[in-house]
């Protein structure tokens, strides 16, 4: 009986590696909030310590965490299915988001350190770097270059290419 709908490859990097990779962000940033939200925008320095964050801050920090955790089990739920349909609009969905992820990091940091991978921290190359690679697998599964993403009827368990 088929797990998946989508070929070898989307199927790890998305079934697997993705949720693995935001419950791991989930659980480090759980552990120190001020440290992710300091370290966002390396190019500019914030004059404060653990002690003086913003109640605001965190409030929006421990928000976008559990989105992360949303994630990852949206990812489970639509990538570990045999409905074709759900998965491809799981995959363009995302891609969608992941250009607006990109481009909250541009506001952020600025056009001339996005354009400096090399003068990069950790945080950008998770965000944009990591969201970039994922876009360009999403994109690439959705038009077919790992294989087709097939269908299988709930009845007798056979695939039918859709």
């Amino acid at each position: 009986m088929a797990i998946t709908c989508l070929p070898a490859i989307p199927f790890v990097v998305f079934g697997v590696v993705e949720p693995l990779l935001l419950v791991l962000a989930y659980v480090t940033i759980l552990q120190d909030p001020f440290t992710f939200y300091a370290r966002q925008a390396q190019n500019h320095e914030l004059p404060m310590s653990p002690a003086s964050f913003p109640p605001q801050a965190q409030i929006m920090t421990l928000q976008l965490v559990n989105v992360y955790l949303l994630l990852a089990a949206m990812a489970v739920i639509c990538i570990w299915t045999t409905h074709a349909s759900i998965a491809r609009r799981y995959l363009a969905a995302v891609a969608l988001a992941d250009y607006g992820h990109i481009w909250a990091c541009y506001v952020g940091v600025g056009l001339e350190l996005l354009l400096q991978p090399t003068e990069w921290n950790d945080m950008l190359w998770g965000s944009v770097g990591v969201s970039i690679f994922l876009n360009v697998v999403r994109l690439l599964t959705l038009v077919g270059v790992f294989g087709t993403v097939k269908e299988y009827s709930q009845d007798s368990g056979k695939e039918k290419v859709v």
